[in-house]
């Protein structure tokens, strides 16, 4: 308990300043637009779980019934006030526990990698989401995070108390484990990092000949696509229930 009052404080000090998301934040925030459109769901029950300080619940609840989550209480309390076409509550988004199968979309705008109990976050959302229901998630690249030095990172990333971020490989098996199938996944922020891979993949003089050549955006796109950029993108679907009965049979 005292650690949730240590980081629930923390947040309230990180959100009771909050003005405007940055260009990262509405680089997400297209990924999860363009993800409900493609879904063609009418109207969605959408929750933003872990929330923050509520401005893209804000958006999304232009578009169906959308109810964010956030520990920090001055967080919820600013939230309410700027957007009010929109539920907020305050919770642990770890133990919370909406009735079962309320929504169509869970958006989770990076959260997980700031979640100790990674398991238990994910089994609220498979609990918050209707059989078929669908799961919206960004969250930092460990293999790019990887690739640029410690001290640029600081510069790049304010540190949480919380940092544990994944690679697709460890989100996709945790994902599974929590029947959760991916259905779609990439990612965004193409050129950051200059180690390894990373290294060759944004050299300043490939990326200057492929601007030269017209196919800049092309090659940016292609390494989103590709899982390089700084920011994973995956969406996933809850099993239905006889596929999840079929799935524990199959382990048996």
């Amino acid at each position: 308990m005292r650690q949730l009052d240590e980081d629930a404080a923390y947040y309230d000090q990180r959100w009771k300043s909050f003005e405007y998301a940055n260009l990262y934040g509405l680089t997400r925030c297209l990924f999860v637009l363009q993800a409900i459109r493609d879904l063609e769901v009418i109207e969605p029950r959408i929750c933003d779980l872990g929330c923050g300080a509520g401005w893209l619940t804000g958006i999304l609840s232009a578009f169906g019934p959308t109810v964010g989550v956030e520990l920090s209480p001055v967080a919820v309390e600013q939230a309410t006030q700027r957007y009010p076409t929109a539920q907020f509550i305050c919770a642990d988004a770890t133990q919370w526990e909406p009735k079962a199968g309320t929504f169509d979309v869970v958006v989770s705008q990076e959260v997980i990698e700031h979640i100790r109990n990674k398991r238990d976050y994910l089994g609220v959302i498979h609990r918050a989401l209707r059989p078929g229901g669908y799961l919206l998630m960004t969250t930092p690249n460990l293999d790019v995070l990887n690739s640029i030095p410690a001290l640029e990172r600081r510069d790049i990333w304010e540190i949480q108390p919380v940092e544990l971020p994944l690679n697709r490989i460890q989100l996709d098996a945790l994902l599974l484990e929590s029947g959760l199938q991916v259905v779609g996944c990439g990612s965004v922020v193409t050129r950051c990092g200059r180690l390894g891979l990373q290294h060759l993949l944004n050299s300043h003089k490939l990326n200057a000949l492929l601007s030269g050549l017209g196919l800049g955006k092309a090659w940016r796109g292609l390494l989103g696509r590709a899982g390089y950029g700084t920011y994973l993108t995956t969406i996933a679907k809850k099993r239905l229930a006889a596929q999840e009965a079929g799935g524990k049979g199959g382990l048996n």
